[in-house]
């Protein structure tokens, strides 16, 4: 436990001197919630604008919780886009800067040593989620939408959920970026399964499909946000813990390549 523990301190060095880390953080917990704060506003002001007209097909509701669902639709893409970026990149990165090698000896085992950085990466993503959030009640006060009441609080925490599975449906990108020695493979897998999963939301099967129910469920699919039920979201979990444990047993069978 011990050596677990001096991997994940090792990693969180790593990981708090990135700029990609920094800057994916600013866009997530600061620019996401201000640009929905925006898009309230464009909406609630009335007029036939595009971006009025635009912004108020965004918005679920009224008040507090249609901002916060707003916040939480956001947060549900970039998420995967933004930390999927920081997974890739967290992971490929050992092999694009050729210290793979220098993992072999270090005392904690490889297998450990990816765990310790999936514990990084999905604590920062509760702490992103959070920020998010925390940014998201100070833009509304903003904004003039008063005090929130317990809609707030609950669009608030559904906001929440949905950062954190989508953030979790992120690590299983970690065996692309592992497997083929690097984060820009790792990328491309990114944005092919943001491509799979908008042709199979247009089918209608996106309920079904783990990285696009946590959007649906936010509102994103309109109607079809109804019938995201509580299986169809825990479906994030299993692909998330199968993609970790994948990740893992690579990394515990890794050999040192040339070149």
């Amino acid at each position: 436990m011990n050596t677990f523990l001096a991997a994940v301190e090792f990693e969180a060095l790593k990981f708090r001197r990135a700029r990609l880390v920094w800057t994916v953080t600013a866009l997530l917990g600061l620019a996401l919630p201000v640009l929905a704060a925006v898009f309230t506003v464009a909406a609630t002001a009335g007029g036939s604008s595009k971006l009025g007209l635009k912004a108020a097909a965004i918005l679920t509701g009224r008040g507090w919780s249609g901002y916060l669902g707003a916040v939480g639709m956001m947060q549900s893409v970039g998420a995967l886009m933004g930390i999927g970026f920081v997974v890739c990149w967290s992971f490929g990165r050992e092999f694009t800067e050729k210290t793979q090698a220098g993992l072999f000896a270090l005392p904690v085992g490889r297998r450990q040593l990816a765990y310790a950085k999936f514990a990084v990466i999905l604590a920062w993503s509760l702490a992103v989620c959070v920020a998010g959030l925390v940014m998201a009640a100070g833009s509304g006060a903003a904004i003039g939408l008063g005090l929130p009441g317990p809609e707030a609080l609950a669009a608030a925490a559904q906001a929440l959920a949905a950062g954190l599975l989508t953030a979790l449906l992120a690590c299983p990108l970690a065996v692309v970026a592992s497997m083929a020695r690097g984060y820009l493979p790792g990328v491309g897998g990114l944005v092919l399964l943001v491509v799979i999963t908008q042709v199979v939301t247009t089918f209608g099967a996106g309920a079904w499909f783990p990285y696009a129910a946590p959007g649906l469920w936010m509102g994103m699919g309109g109607a079809a946000a109804a019938h995201i039920n509580p299986w169809q979201l825990i479906l994030c979990i299993p692909v998330s813990v199968v993609g970790m444990a994948a990740t893992g047993q690579w990394w515990k069978a890794m050999e040192v390549t040339a070149g």
